[in-house]
């Protein structure tokens, strides 16, 4: 399944992921956050359910140098990626 857009060149195996994608086109933001006062929407239900866990708070990735605790692993990569010196 390929994107209809011009200047996109991306393809999806299924169905479903294109027309996930093609949201991204168009800005239509069907999913909401669901927590008391935020007014934030997304494209994708899984954006929307990461979202939603910082707001509870959960942190799963843990550094193992330092023990700090990341709610995405590209955060927690991005901190090992550091520019520091040292591990952390």
């Amino acid at each position: 399944f390929s994107c209809p857009y011009e200047d996109c060149t991306k393809t999806f195996t299924r169905q479903y992921n294109l027309k996930s994608h093609l949201r991204t086109h168009t800005d239509e933001r069907p999913f909401l956050c669901g927590y008391q006062g935020c007014m934030r929407a997304f494209a994708r239900q899984h954006d929307r359910k990461r979202h939603y866990n910082l707001h509870l708070g959960f942190k799963p990735h843990v550094c193992a140098h330092c023990g700090r605790a990341f709610a995405r692993l590209d955060a927690l990569n991005r901190h090992l990626r550091s520019d520091s010196g040292a591990p952390c």
